[in-house]
């Protein structure tokens, strides 16, 4: 097992929570840690999902069976959860919807995501891998039914709604087919990736995010290190801090008005929470609403 793995999964996911940390930072330090460095937490996910593909889901039977199970499912549970409070609210004249309208469009983008992000806005990612492995086995298989579901969705709505994830799953699936090459000039590779990246850096690209992503994945998935298998935990953490950062803000700015403090508390509240209700899902055999894991 890739313990090496579970530690940038957990780290990706953890940066990701910070996009949707709402503070009041405009410069420094503060901002560069919420703003800027969590923007790789996606990027490096999407070389891991495609390293994994190619190491060992590409050589299992019923592909897409199993995607169904491990990302579709938990992304329709994880969307249904925040959006049948939503219209409950809307009941009663609470409008939480913020850019989603009440009527067709709450189906069709908030839980369906068919043309956007979808009413929990982090899952985008699990839609967009799930396409992607829907294309795979549309290839692979030459199913003509699955082929008609990729082209109502590229005609009619968004095929993926980032296609970098798309190029750095690539990447991720090509590093695997090229690992003993790529391992025997790890250092010259690595450094060259770096001296890139901080060139389109200067340059003010952003695909220097995407180039440092790679040489910070090349670094370290052949980590020798001891850790425990959190990805039960890290999935839960990316279906479900958004909402619970959402709800718990309000809470927060008005007991507490110091900028580190609301931070802190937003994030380990989503932490805690999201432990908790890991721990409640095992506890309960509820483990389809994380895919099994």
């Amino acid at each position: 097992m890739y313990y090496s793995i579970e530690i940038i999964r957990l780290t990706a996911v953890i940066l990701i929570t910070f996009t949707h940390i709402r503070h009041t930072f405009e410069s420094g330090f503060m901002y560069v840690f919420l703003e800027q460095v969590p923007l790789y937490g996606t990027l490096i996910l999407s070389i891991i999902s495609g390293f994994l593909y190619a190491e060992v889901t590409a050589r299992k039977p019923d592909l897409l069976r199993k995607k169904v199970r491990s990302l579709l499912i938990p992304f329709l549970i994880a969307n249904l959860l925040v959006l049948i409070p939503a219209l409950i609210f809307q009941q009663f004249g609470i409008d939480v919807l913020n850019r989603l309208e009440f009527g067709l469009e709450l189906i069709s983008t908030g839980l369906l995501s068919f043309d956007g992000p979808p009413i929990n806005p982090p899952t985008y990612f699990i839609r967009d891998i799930f396409i992607i492995f829907v294309m795979i086995e549309t290839i692979r298989t030459r199913n003509i039914y699955l082929f008609l579901g990729v082209l109502t969705f590229a005609f009619f709505g968004e095929l993926l709604l980032r296609y970098d994830i798309l190029v750095l799953f690539i990447l991720g699936v090509f590093y695997s087919r090229n690992s003993d090459f790529i391992r025997s000039r790890k250092g010259i590779i690595s450094l060259s990736l770096i001296t890139i990246g901080i060139l389109l850096f200067y340059f003010e690209s952003s695909v220097n995010r995407h180039v440092f992503s790679l040489a910070l994945f090349i670094l370290l998935i052949d980590w020798k290190v001891n850790f425990m298998n959190v990805g039960g935990y890290s999935y839960t953490l990316h279906l479900y801090h958004s909402p619970i950062i959402v709800v718990s803000y309000p809470l927060v700015v008005h007991y507490f008005d110091n900028p580190y403090v609301m931070v802190f508390l937003q994030v380990g509240v989503a932490y805690t929470l999201c432990y908790i209700g890991y721990q409640m899902i095992q506890k309960l055999n509820l483990r389809f609403m994380i895919g099994g894991r």
